[in-house]
């Protein structure tokens, strides 16, 4: 086995990390997971550097260093770095720039951890060059998601060993992750890869295999009650059927008019019926209780407020990574306090991505966040808006962003929502270099 196969191994090993839970710590959800990323990555870097220095003084080490350097002038690759680079910045002329880079044992990112995201992103980049290993890379995350799915379940049954809640009927489920916010999100991008998989040709039982998958992360983003990747998967579902319209002919043009119809007006009339008993039976109302007047809704506007004003404190590279706390201390809304009312007091995420980045990153990092997708789609659009032969595909590729910044409308990042975007960049980076040839 050579050192690049062993940092392959390992990259994949990263994947399974969402999956791996520890009483042991004070935070069994969060803890084991950091660290094991952390580690899978160092010894992939490890072994990354070993084969490169192996073949350095042969031929074949020129021509790696030649491909090494393409992959790295991309352009997508370097609108990924600026927003990185923007990142560790303002950690570094923030408030406080020891836990902008450390954060604590609770959350476990800030800049130490974005470095790992980032180093995880450049080897995929560099390493996975064929469909195989990009395929190989869907079908492990699958995987995890699958072990995420039978871990919260063994926690809700109570089974010995496992944390979880239970699965009465009106709990939430949170798999392993621990938040039933990050298991929506997690699972937004599971469907993008099972469907993207179902576009490449394979075997009846593989397919059979896939397509059980689907309603199965359906059922259990259902039960996550969560709203953000409810709304995230509805927009991405309009997005890919006017996609499809746009971008057809003939009667699959008529197909996808047809369908997205059928989901405007089915959505429309579930909205219109929320609160009928048969939506509270089904569990259904939560999702559709999108109002603005509701004690959740007005704890995010009063939280964005307080970013705003932080943000106009100091605007270009905001407060650092990992200090939102101290912008929501000293721009507190006494409205968050509700007497008798169990009521959010305290922050360290404005629980929006777009205003957690203005306020910590300032708006040099919200334009360099904003500016990875701006280059996806400009990339997306030069490449002629066509991958390989399936038209399914990529409009998968394409709506998959959209599905993501809407639910990070009201969520922010962490380490299992990071891992997939950065996971789903360096694959949109593989297509725009042209691999999409290989994906037939």
């Amino acid at each position: 086995m050579t050192f690049f196969k062993i940092s392959k191994f390992f990259l994949y090993a990263a994947l399974f990390s969402i999956v791996l839970v520890s009483t042991q710590t004070l935070f069994p959800f969060i803890v084991i997971k950091y660290v094991f990323f952390r580690a899978t990555v160092a010894f992939a870097l490890i072994a990354f550097l070993l084969g490169w220095f192996s073949i350095a003084s042969r031929e074949e080490g020129k021509r790696f260093e030649r491909d090494l350097l393409s992959c790295l002038k991309s352009p997508l690759v370097i609108a990924v770095s600026v927003f990185v680079i923007v990142f560790l910045l303002a950690g570094f002329f923030g408030l406080n720039s020891s836990h902008s880079f450390w954060s604590n044992f609770e959350r476990g990112e800030g800049g130490f951890q974005m470095i790992h995201f980032y180093v995880f992103f450049l080897l995929l980049v560099t390493l996975f060059r064929d469909k195989k290993e990009w395929l190989t890379a869907f079908g492990v995350s699958l995987v995890s998601a699958v072990l995420m799915i039978v871990y919260g379940v063994l926690g809700g049954l109570g089974v010995t060993g496992f944390v979880g809640v239970s699965l009465k009927v009106g709990s939430r489920f949170q798999g392993s992750l621990g938040n039933t916010a990050y298991v929506g999100t997690y699972l937004l991008f599971s469907l993008f890869y099972v469907l993207y998989l179902l576009t490449i040709k394979s075997s009846k039982k593989r397919k059979v295999l896939l397509w059980s998958l689907v309603p199965v992360f359906l059922i259990f983003l259902w039960l996550t009650q969560t709203r953000g990747p409810f709304l995230g998967l509805g927009f991405g579902l309009l997005v890919f059927l006017l996609f499809l319209i746009f971008k057809s002919a003939g009667v699959y043009r008529r197909v996808g008019v047809f369908l997205f119809i059928i989901v405007i007006v089915f959505g429309g009339t579930l909205y219109q019926i929320k609160d009928a008993p048969i939506m509270q039976k089904l569990a259904l109302t939560r999702f559709f209780n999108i109002t603005f007047s509701n004690l959740s809704a007005q704890s995010r506007f009063w939280s964005w407020q307080s970013a705003l004003k932080g943000w106009q404190e100091r605007p270009l590279l905001g407060w650092g990574p990992e200090n939102f706390s101290r912008v929501f201390d000293k721009y507190f809304d006494t409205r968050h306090f509700v007497p008798g009312v169990p009521s959010d007091t305290w922050y360290d995420r404005a629980h929006s991505v777009f205003f957690d980045y203005l306020a910590e990153t300032g708006i040099l990092g919200l334009l360099s966040y904003l500016g990875m997708f701006v280059v996806f789609y400009i990339e997306f659009f030069r490449r002629g808006g066509r991958f390989g032969k399936s038209l399914v595909a990529t409009a998968l590729v394409f709506s998959m962003p959209v599905a993501y910044l809407v639910q990070g409308l009201v969520i922010f990042d962490v380490l299992p929502i990071y891992l997939n975007l950065f996971l789903f960049l360096a694959f949109a980076n593989f297509l725009f270099m042209g691999g999409d040839r290989r994906l037939v």
